[in-house]
């Protein structure tokens, strides 16, 4: 650290005590070295580490549970990771309501081990061990249940939030009707971190379902998958639809409960709700087809492989029409990618590895970004690169410009963070 850092980082011991810990050395972290980590253990801790970071013009990187670190572009001059581990526990579970209150650092299986007995269900699964629930906001993250739960920010009905300058805020509240700000916190959702740190959540739960079922099945050349896969999808128990590339489900979806045989694609199915409508979805699927009864463990390898990716590998997540997925994937099977597929709400996960190239190959990751830019202009898909090897990062824009004007993107960063004390650089545009 420079001379004032190391002032700010003598303020914020003397302040927080043994909150504040020194590295030695420096850990490389989202393309910043890092030499002090703080993890406040309250609210009040948060805002006070906030406001000397924001005084002393010393960047940070915000950081939960650690498990999507690598989405978004690298952070600039970053000497400090700020974790929200720390604030953790559930302060309110209204068990007739279907609420709950809790502090950003909580563990969703934490949540979900405390809402099951009630009969409710968390409606978030993003990928990811130890993923928290500030993390999870802050990066929009949604798994193979999508399409049953809906977006991350369709469960938030309130932030308590910390802004740059040490502010506490709030957005929303514990029910609905409370819409004051009620808004903003869609803003917060998603932004990675870069307009606010998120200190505590209220929640909207689900009601368990009575009954789940799990189909898996083989598909052939001589099928058409995507139009499969989209009815299967349409169904209205239907909690995640998924098709699996053969090369992926070689390698991460064995013993899930159907032989892969020659087939070009694996489809997974989850069907939750009554007893009837599970059935009968079931059933509808697997009709004339050799289908086989699968089990959670199906749901769970498709969110281990959705947060996978080899250590010289890219994986990338594009969203597009239902109508342009057979397109779209052609393009990118072309390309040599392998692919997992949420055919509705239209979302593909591509998976390129270097297969012989260097370790360290520029001309393989240009190949790779060329062929992603084709997609995304013929598709007109929304494309943002998750990871990258680490030489890779900062070559281009994860985000490919991603929606919306930077310009008014921008101007909400310079309002909510004049000082680029949170997660500088990491947003679309480098923002």
């Amino acid at each position: 650290m420079g001379e004032s850092s190391a002032a700010v980082r003598d303020a914020i011991g003397r302040l927080l005590g043994d909150m504040a810990v020194v590295l030695e050395p420096p850990e490389l972290m989202a393309g910043s070295r890092v030499s002090m980590r703080i993890e406040p253990r309250d609210a009040e801790a948060l805002a006070t580490a906030l406001r000397t970071l924001d005084s002393g013009s010393t960047p940070a990187i915000i950081t939960g549970g650690g498990s999507r670190l690598g989405l978004g572009n690298p952070v600039r001059g970053a000497q400090v990771e700020l974790s929200c581990v720390g604030l953790v526990g559930i302060d309110e579970l209204d068990a007739a309501d279907g609420v709950i209150r809790v502090g950003a650092g909580t563990p969703l299986a934490e949540i979900e081990r405390a809402v099951r007995p009630h009969g409710w269900q968390l409606p978030l699964d993003p990928p990811g061990q130890g993923t928290t629930v500030g993390g999870t906001l802050a990066s929009a993250a949604a798994g193979p249940r999508r399409l049953g739960f809906g977006a991350a920010r369709g469960c938030v009905l309130g932030l308590d939030t910390v802004l740059a300058c040490g502010d506490r805020t709030r957005c929303g509240g514990r029910v609905v009707k409370n819409v004051t700000g009620y808004d903003l916190a869609k803003l917060y959702v998603g932004s990675l971190g870069t307009l606010g740190v998120i200190e505590r959540a209220w929640l909207r739960l689900r009601p368990a379902p009575r009954s789940t079922r799990v189909v898996v099945l083989s598909l052939g050349p001589d099928s058409d998958p995507y139009t499969f896969a989209l009815a299967a999808a349409r169904h209205s128990a239907a909690r995640a639809v998924a098709l699996v590339c053969s090369e992926l489900a070689d390698t991460h979806m064995q013993g899930v409960g159907h032989p892969l045989d020659a087939a070009d694609w694996l489809l997974v199915a989850e069907y939750a709700g009554d007893e009837e409508a599970t059935r009968e979805g079931a059933e509808r699927l697997a009709e004339g087809r050799a289908a086989s009864p699968g089990d959670l463990t199906a749901i769970d390898a498709l969110r281990d492989l959705q947060g996978s990716v080899g250590a010289l590998g890219v994986r990338a997540r594009l969203h597009v029409r239902p109508s342009r997925l057979a397109a779209s994937c052609a393009l990118l099977r072309a390309a040599a990618a392998q692919l997992l597929v949420y055919p509705q709400p239209g979302v593909i996960y591509a998976f390129f590895d270097p297969s012989g190239c260097g370790d360290e190959d520029p001309w393989w990751l240009d190949g790779v970004f060329t062929a992603l830019e084709r997609v995304r202009g013929e598709a007109k898909a929304e494309l943002v690169v998750e990871e990258l090897p680490e030489w890779g990062r900062g070559r281009r824009d994860v985000f490919f410009g991603g929606s919306g004007p930077l310009s008014l993107m921008r101007s909400i960063k310079a309002r909510f963070d004049p000082n680029g004390t949170l997660n500088p650089g990491r947003f679309v545009g480098s923002i």
